[in-house]
């Protein structure tokens, strides 16, 4: 079973809520749609998304978080909650267990693909997308994608390897000492190592206004120059909305669940 964790940042520490909120219903929409219902969703948060629906595979965890005000401390908070949300996702394990920032997409095929592994290790995401919010482009990494973006591994655990409480830091789990990263290394030290997901697994979100990349993807390519090495640019089609749930949030299509 693939559980899905879902840290999302307070309305303290937000530009703009509202924007935050829709990003992050997308997001859980994404994760909603998998084509089996072999998985479960873990949103943890100071307070819920504005027009959040209840789901049946979908727990959300609000407590009082502290509020954030500086760079590092917006990380302390992600981890904070990611903490809290494999505490309340031992209730599934053994499985396996996907960290998800609250502004990407997923494939719908993950939950379907992990059923088919169960005792799998793992997996690395060395290929993904990456979206410019509102644009018809869409650009695939081909390398190296988990090096850029947070929703990028998937991690078979055991209840002894997830937290028990929501204090005590990273400790020795190896999702919170890896971060997405270090997870591959963190892994492969344990001798259970991650192998790469045979298809692009995710949508790393940019120029949203709210995420801490604070870059776009035109922006990469005009101070790096490295666009057409690292990417490959086409269409926003139909068929990878429909795969990711990636919906235009100004706009009014969304994907049904599966």
């Amino acid at each position: 079973m693939l559980t899905f964790v879902v840290p999302l940042q307070s309305p303290g520490a937000s530009n703009d809520w509202s924007v935050v909120s829709k990003l992050a219903i997308r997001c859980l929409d994404s994760l909603l749609q998998q084509t089996e219902e072999t998985f479960a969703v873990i949103l943890v948060c100071n307070e819920p998304p504005i027009n959040l629906a209840t789901h049946p595979r979908l727990t959300v965890i609000d407590r009082p978080f502290p509020l954030p005000v500086t760079r590092e401390a917006r990380m302390i908070d992600k981890w904070d909650k990611v903490r809290a949300g494999l505490v309340a996702a031992r209730e599934f394990a053994p499985g396996h267990v996907m960290v998800v920032d609250a502004d990407d997409c997923v494939s719908r095929q993950l939950a379907s693909f992990v059923g088919r592994h169960p005792h799998a290790h793992g997996w690395i995401f060395e290929r993904g997308y990456l979206h410019d919010e509102g644009s018809s482009l869409i650009y695939l990494w081909r390398d190296g994608f988990d090096a850029a973006c947070g929703t990028s591994s998937i991690v078979r655990v055991e209840p002894s390897d997830l937290p028990t409480s929501v204090e005590g830091g990273r400790g020795s789990n190896p999702i919170l000492r890896g971060g997405h990263t270090k997870i591959r290394q963190e892994m492969e030290s344990r001798q259970t190592p991650l192998v790469p997901l045979p298809f692009p697994g995710a949508v790393y979100n940019l120029a949203t206004g709210e995420n801490d990349s604070g870059r776009g993807v035109q922006s990469w390519h005009r101070k790096k120059g490295l666009l057409e090495k690292l990417f490959r640019c086409r269409p926003l089609t139909r068929r990878i909305q429909h795969e990711f749930g990636l919906y235009n949030i100004s706009g009014d299509w969304k994907p049904p669940h599966a």
